[in-house]
């Protein structure tokens, strides 16, 4: 029996023991079972609110489950699992799906058990209103923080984060009690918050600002925060200029006058994807606090910088509505063909739209030209990179040897997908058969007189299921049988693909992005800055990825399992 344990504890004040003593408790119910554990999983300090995409111990654990490498997962108590109830059941449900037992020592839960059901329901159920009460008082305690001016928040550029602590109360190791946090003024920030706001006033722009800065070699805010960088943090004109009608930005911070605000925004996941968004609350639910001691800039100079910041909004909304170019916030996609497909070969970050014709580096756009941004200044035509790149793509890669590196990449996925469903088809019928033994064993029950409540739901849950999974078992193949018949007409499906890029206009952007972004997928199309006797220009390096163009062949309704690509020599713009 391989015996796998999982184990989390949810906040970063917590001890890293916690997971410990939950592995000790599992551990005993292992010894009494006379079982040993193999495999250990574990996520310190993250919510268990969190899917799978948030916690890489539980992700893994996922992945295992269905490699099948192993037969029992043992956890402290459901709560360990998730906070969401919606996510510890489709759990549960994949453990009897993948024919392995999950058991939560502490609850008495073991999905052995016919019973399982009922008690993961109820601690599930449990689980997510004690999480949901756990909020509540939480931003409750925040809300009476901000109103006695202590601070909520992270790191504010000009400011330092001072603990308050209450000499009448003593923590578990005997010192002041820290009660709250408030902000300071630091000198030396504070030196360049009002620079900024000064040099902004007086005409220049954030480009030509934070291109001194970083000559100068300031820190940009954030330098302290510990993160792994690929290069040095440097200052960004975007971080300067934020988003106005929003307050965020350096320029924008209300903090700066003496003037506190929380509870602004609040965050909320998606139910589908898992993916966390910023939503804004209604201005009457903020907190507004004066604080003049936090007072960086003077009345005078916030208004002289705030009528030009507000003046700069209006002239960008203006040139948006007259030029239709794509504002910000406006959630439009992308207007030109190229746009977010390539990249500098200098830094590697994205090229984006420098003005409404050219192309440029995008960190040196926004952090201005030092060699602590990126030092390619180059620009170049828009309509020039589009046209020649369309030919570059249309001779070099779709060729007849293009179309036979294809046609193998499109044989290999149909190989990869019989064999992937002979491995489901076993699993599923495994279950079916589970399934209908627990029919069995339940009509006989009935035959013999036990009919309770109880009898009749089990009944109902376990043939709708035969259902679900006679259903699926009868997909896979429709679908596979699908390609099997395509498979004779890729010819014409290849070639077709090409005269949509070939026919590409103004007005079929996405059609023509959609066909180069599957083509080179994340490899993106990288612009290296050169330079000679004539002048600076980009050489372009392509990277076709032919498995890509599968699901747009065959209108993006299969799963991509196969990835190759064929190299071709570079062409100058």
């Amino acid at each position: 029996m391989r015996v796998a344990f999982y184990g989390r504890f949810s906040s970063d004040k917590q001890k890293d023991s916690s997971i410990d003593q939950q592995y000790r408790n599992c551990e005993r119910f292992a010894d009494c079972e006379g079982w040993t554990i193999a495999q250990r999983y574990e996520d310190r300090a993250i919510s268990g609110s969190k899917g799978e995409e948030g916690r890489p111990g539980y992700k893994q654990m996922l992945a295992d489950l269905k490699a099948k490498v192993f037969d029992v997962l043992l956890i402290d108590d459901m709560s360990r699992l998730s906070r969401d109830s919606d996510e510890a059941n489709k759990t549960r449900k994949r453990f009897l799906f993948h024919g392995a037992r999950l058991i939560a020592v502490s609850d008495g839960i073991d999905t052995d058990q016919k019973a399982h059901k009922l008690q993961a329901k109820a601690k599930e159920l449990t689980n997510e209103i004690f999480l949901d009460q756990l909020k509540n008082q939480i931003k409750r305690g925040m809300i009476d923080q901000a109103e006695r001016c202590f601070w909520n928040g992270g790191r504010v550029y000009g400011y330092k984060l001072v603990p308050v602590l209450d000499q009448t109360k003593k923590d578990p190791y005997g010192n002041p009690a820290k009660i709250g946090t408030r902000l300071e003024i630091d000198s030396e920030q504070a030196r360049w918050v009002k620079w900024i706001f000064e040099q902004y006033a007086n005409g220049r722009s954030p480009w030509n600002i934070v291109t001194e800065l970083n000559e100068r070699g300031v820190l940009p805010p954030g330098a302290a925060y510990k993160r792994h960088r690929s290069r040095p943090p440097t200052w960004s004109a975007a971080a300067l200029h934020g988003e106005l009608q929003r307050g965020t930005g350096l320029l924008n911070n209300q903090l700066y006058r003496g003037l506190y605000r929380w509870n602004r925004s609040y965050r909320v996941t998606d139910p589908d994807d898992g993916s966390e968004t910023n939503r804004w609350r209604d201005q009457s639910e903020w907190v507004n606090k004066e604080i003049q001691e936090l007072r960086i800039i003077d009345e005078d100079l916030w208004e002289r910088a705030h009528t030009k910041r507000i003046a700069v909004s209006q002239q960008a909304q203006a040139l948006n509505t007259v030029k239709g170019c794509r504002g910000a916030g406006t959630g439009r996609r992308p207007k030109y063909l190229l746009s977010g497909l390539l990249a500098c070969g200098r830094c590697g970050s994205n090229m984006v739209i420098h003005s409404t014709t050219d192309y440029a580096c995008s960190l040196w756009r926004s952090g201005g030209a030092t060699k602590r941004t990126c030092t390619s200044s180059l620009t170049v035509k828009r309509t020039l990179v589009e046209s020649l790149l369309l030919k570059a793509i249309q001779e070099d890669l779709f060729t007849e040897e293009g179309f036979e590196i294809f046609k193998q990449e499109f044989e290999r996925y149909l190989i990869e997908q019989r064999k992937a469903k002979a491995t489901d088809k076993d699993h599923i019928q495994a279950r079916l058969g589970d399934v209908e033994r627990e029919i069995s064993n339940i009509m006989a029950a009935i035959k013999a007189g036990i009919i309770t409540p109880t009898t009749k739901d089990m009944l109902t849950q376990a043939e709708a299921e035969r259902e679900e999974l006679r259903q699926v078992l009868r997909v896979p193949t429709h679908k596979l049988n699908q390609l099997m018949t395509a498979l004779p007409d890729l010819v014409n499906r290849f070639r077709r693909m090409l005269d949509d890029l070939a026919r590409v206009t103004c007005h079929e952007i996405d059609k023509a992005r959609s066909i180069i972004y599957g083509l080179v997928g994340e490899k993106k199309i990288v612009l290296h800055p050169t330079e000679d006797q004539r002048g600076g220009y980009f050489i372009a390096e392509l990277a076709g990825d032919y498995a890509g163009l599968i699901p747009l062949v065959f209108q993006g309704k299969i799963k991509l399992v196969a990835v190759g690509r064929i190299e071709r020599p570079t062409r100058g713009l």
